[in-house]
């Protein structure tokens, strides 16, 4: 059901860094993120409530997890991506530093999946821990 989406989103902020700024030069992380979410806004909407929630989000994580640890070792890090990215990789991955709470240089599955989304972080407004239509494009146009 995920499998489109995962597509996507596996090369947006987060995911895949390296790759997401190679396609996306011009565009920051979570703006690229905010589009993805807003063109399959529907599909992770899993309950058709108009939101899309921390769960429904982390629904998307849990799928894409595999398809970014490449190595299958439990962690995120620069082993997982192709060493002619390795600048551009440490650059991005140093942006989600936030989500190794143990600080030990590699992002677990566990951070991964239960951290909070820089996303949500910048776009969710009223606070209320769930993505609306007009907050995911507030996200996308801001400055």
């Amino acid at each position: 059901m995920f499998r489109p989406i995962i597509t996507a989103l596996l090369l947006s902020a987060g995911a895949c860094p390296a790759f997401a700024q190679a396609q996306e030069p011009a565009q920051e992380p979570a703006k690229h993120l905010a589009r993805l979410l807003l063109v399959n806004f529907d599909r992770i909407d899993a309950n058709t409530d108009g939101i899309i929630s921390r769960g429904e989000y982390q629904n998307v994580q849990i799928v894409r997890w595999p398809q970014i640890d490449l190595n299958g070792d439990g962690f995120l890090s620069e082993d997982d991506f192709p060493r002619f990215a390795a600048h551009r990789v440490r650059t991005q991955l140093a942006k989600i530093t936030y989500l190794d709470t143990d600080s030990d240089g590699r992002i677990s599955q566990g951070e991964f999946l239960n951290g909070p989304p820089l996303l949500f972080q910048r776009a969710d407004r009223n606070g209320d821990d769930a993505l609306t239509r007009s907050e995911l494009e507030a996200a996308r146009n801001q400055d």
